[in-house]
Formats: C-alpha cells, structure tokens, sequence
C-alpha cells in the first residue's frame, strides 16, 4: 500500500517536473518574458521632411522727402502775426500760441511762405504742449488743404489730445443759414484711439504725420500710431482746388485752452 502511494507521488513530481521543464524552455525559446516594443519602434522610418521657416514681409514705408523748411518760431515769418491784436492765435516767446475759443471750437493757421502744391510726398513734424493751466485741448497739423471761389476750405488734420487720444479728422464746408458766414462740418476719418505714446507729464509731444498718394502714417514720439489708405486721401488730394498748404490747429469744448507749438518742420519732394 504505501509503496503503491510512493510511486504515485514520485509520478506526478516526474510529470510536474516536465510541465516545468517544459515551460521554462517555451519562455527561453519564445521570449516572453522580454517587454513588447514601443509602437514607434514598430512603424516604418520616414525621412524627415525639411520645412523653410515662415518669410515675413516687411513693410515698405516710403522714404522721407527732402526738408522745405525748419521753423523753430524764433523769426516771424511763416505764420500770421497778431500784434496789438488780441486773437486765438500768435507768435509767443520761442513758440506759437493756438487758444481755441468755443464758437467754432478749434483755430487753425496757414503756413505764408510754404505755397508748393506739385509735390507727391509730404512729411510734417511738430513739437507741441498744452500750456500749464490749459483745459483739455487737441491740437496737431493739418494738410491737403483746398479752398474754391467762395473761400471755403477744406483739410484733413491727424490731431492728439490731453485725453491721449489720436485722430485723422476731415473738415469739409457745410451750408450755413447766415449769409457771408462760412460753417464747418468735422469727420472722424479714423475714430480717436487711446495711445500711451502720448505724454500728459507737460513735456512737449512730437507729432509726424508721412502722407502719400494712398497712404498715412502718423507717429508719436516715434511710435506708429496710424497706418491707413482710407479712400479721402487720395480723393481729396486730386480736387481741382487743391492748393497744398500746411498749417497747425487747435480743438477745444472747453474755455481757456492754450497750446504752444515749439517746432514746424516740411518736408516735400518739390519740383525745381
């Protein structure tokens, strides 16, 4: 009996042995116990593709004109004098002086020597402060100026204000219901954008402004504050009673504003 039972115990270690065996040698031969490889090492390697970076256009802005005039105000020349004469405008000591009054809201003076109007390319520069007790105000320089038989004008103007705002203005006529009074009507042909290139601490701003037949820009203090094609500044400067002049203005809402310009530079491509 118990050798009966020692023979089958020793059986079933044999063929437990074997299945051992056995299994031992299917993991050797199959590697089963090596991890399967990554999926990307199972895909077909492909030549990689060379892609040129991005080109980025630059952009051309047209060269500046030669200089017409430099006036830094110390003679009495290029603008109207207004001596003995209390009016909304004047020369100051070293400067210019622009006080709005309320009707019509803004003054605006002509340069007097300046009278070229077969130029292609025109370039303006400004330096400007609102005086120190001054209400808010919005001056700059105005360009494309024409005026018809009946002496009404019209001009764009790219103006900043006290509020740090920017804006390309058009001043067209308007009928006016009192006879030998001319009345004006002003468009915002860019509305006013808040720019921090502007500086409220009362030093003086430097205004640019680089019109082109199809295009403005306008800077501040060196930054791009405006780059625009609008339709009116081509429009306006092919009018039969364009004449070219330039010139300075002043807006106000509000009593007692004063601005006082320190410099007025052209620049044109005149012909000789």
């Amino acid at each position: 009996m118990n050798s009966a039972l020692e023979s089958r115990i020793v059986r079933w270690f044999g063929i437990v042995a074997v299945a051992l065996i056995a299994a031992c040698f299917a993991i050797m031969y199959f590697e089963l116990l090596i991890p399967p490889r990554p999926v990307t090492s199972l895909l077909p390697t492909r030549t990689p593709t060379r892609r040129p970076p991005p080109t980025i256009t630059p952009v051309a802005y047209p060269p500046t004109p030669p200089l017409v005039l430099a006036d830094d105000f110390t003679t009495t020349d290029n603008f109207p004098r207004s001596s003995g004469v209390k009016l909304p405008f004047g020369y100051a000591e070293k400067a210019y002086r622009l006080a709005p009054p309320l009707d019509p809201g803004f003054v605006r003076v002509l340069n007097q020597t300046f009278d070229a109007r077969d130029y292609r390319n025109l370039s303006l520069e400004v330096q400007a402060v609102p005086s120190p007790n001054s209400s808010p105000v919005e001056y700059g320089v105005l360009f494309w100026h024409s005026e018809d038989d009946q002496g009404q004008e019209r001009f764009l103007a790219v103006t900043i204000g006290t509020d740090s705002t920017v804006r390309l203005l058009a001043f067209e006529p308007v009928t006016s219901t009192q006879e030998g009074k001319h009345a004006y009507q002003i468009t915002q042909v860019i509305p006013e954008t808040r720019s921090a290139s502007v500086t409220l601490d009362g030093s003086p701003n430097r205004l640019r402004v680089d019109v082109h037949p199809r295009r403005l820009l306008a800077y501040v203090n060196d930054e791009l504050v405006m780059d625009t094609n609008a339709r009116i500044i081509n429009d306006w400067r092919i009018r039969r009673d364009f004449d070219g002049r330039v010139g300075m203005i002043a807006i106000t809402h509000a009593p007692e504003a004063e601005v006082l310009f320190s410099q007025f530079d052209i620049y044109a491509d005149t012909r000789q």
